[in-house]
Parts: structure tokens; C-alpha cells; sequence
């Protein structure tokens, strides 16, 4: 058992840690503040008005800005997204799914590398015929410029490397996505 632990030890990796960044978290808790102060200002003529279900919707609001606003600056503390690359495959903890995810190289079909997204295709069993998608997020990680020439080092499959969306497509991505939250919001108050 010795030589295999010695073997997988020697097993060279890169790893990318998603960076902590102490004034993203006060930002977060300045506006966490700015919405509590809202909260206690809005409450005494809310009691005022007796209008209960005013009330309970504007100080709902506003706490749940608040608590959003404080678990966002702190999920970077509590579970941090992680990309490890190796001879033997990825180990992929996402920003918002604290669960671990492993790939081994032989289970990848295809990969698509951008700076900002990397989107593996892979099978859970070799024999499989359905393939899965992964989605890496590398935006949130440190040294993201580092995270292609790794995957081009260790993958056996040749990576088919994207490019950024320009700004042009942001926007237009941007708008696309307000106007369906719009529509969605537009449904549900009719």
C-alpha cells in the first residue's frame, strides 16, 4: 500500500483556490447595514399606518436583502470554489454547491476553455453512452489565467479554447435576462 501512496503523492497538480477578498465582504455588510437602517427607519410609520401586510412585505424585504447580502460576502469564507487539475483527473467545488466533483480524464469526451467558463462533457461510466455536462466557473478563481495551460498540460483530450463574450454580448445577454425576469415577474403579479 506504501508505493501507491507514494505514487499518488507524487502526482504533480495545479490548484486553484477562489481568492477571499476582505472588501467584497465589507461591501456586503455596508449594504446589509444600508438595509437594515432602511428596515428601522420604515418600521415606526408603517406601525403607524396599520397597514399589516404593508408592513410585513417592506421590513420582509428589506431582512431579506439584508441576510442575502451578509451569506454572500460570507460564502467565500465558509465554502470557497476550488478547481484541482492532475494526471488523473478534476476535483471541482463550485461557488454555490459546496459538494466535491470528480472527473477522471478517461471520462471526458470533449472540453471548451474560456477564461470565464470552462464546460466539460464527459461520461459517468465509460460504457455509457449519455454524456453529462460541467460546468467550472473559473471566473470566481484566483489565477484564472493560469486554469488553460493546465488543462491543455494534463488533458488527454484536445480542448477546443473559446474566447469571451465581447461587451457587446454582455449587454445583449444582460437585457435578454431582464426582460425574462421581467416577463416572470410580469406573470406572476397577474
Amino acid at each position: 500500500m506504501q508505493p501507491e501512496k507514494l505514487e499518488q503523492e507524487g502526482d504533480p497538480q495545479d490548484n486553484f483556490v477562489e481568492a477571499r477578498d476582505p472588501t467584497e465582504l465589507a461591501m456586503c455588510f455596508i449594504l446589509a447595514s444600508a438595509y437594515l437602517g432602511l428596515t428601522k427607519y420604515c418600521w415606526e410609520p408603517l406601525i403607524l399606518a396599520h397597514n399589516w401586510k404593508l408592513l410585513i412585505n417592506v421590513e420582509g424585504f428589506f431582512i431579506t436583502i439584508s441576510a442575502i447580502s451578509i451569506l454572500v460576502g460570507l460564502r467565500p469564507y465558509l465554502s470557497p470554489s476550488s478547481l484541482q487539475l492532475s494526471g488523473k483527473g478534476i476535483k471541482y467545488r463550485g461557488p454555490y454547491w459546496p459538494q466535491r466533483k470528480t472527473v477522471n480524464w478517461d471520462q471526458i469526451y470533449k472540453a471548451y476553455l474560456s477564461r470565464e467558463l470552462v464546460v466539460l462533457l464527459y461520461r459517468n461510466k465509460s460504457s455509457s453512452k449519455r454524456i453529462w455536462p460541467m460546468f467550472i466557473t473559473s471566473i470566481y478563481l484566483a489565477d484564472r489565467d493560469r486554469i488553460i495551460p493546465a488543462f491543455v498540460k494534463y488533458s488527454p483530450v484536445q480542448p477546443v479554447i473559446m474566447t469571451s463574450p465581447t461587451i457587446v454580448s454582455r449587454i445583449i445577454m444582460g437585457i435578454v435576462f431582464l426582460a425574462i425576469v421581467i416577463w416572470i415577474l410580469g406573470m406572476l403579479m397577474n
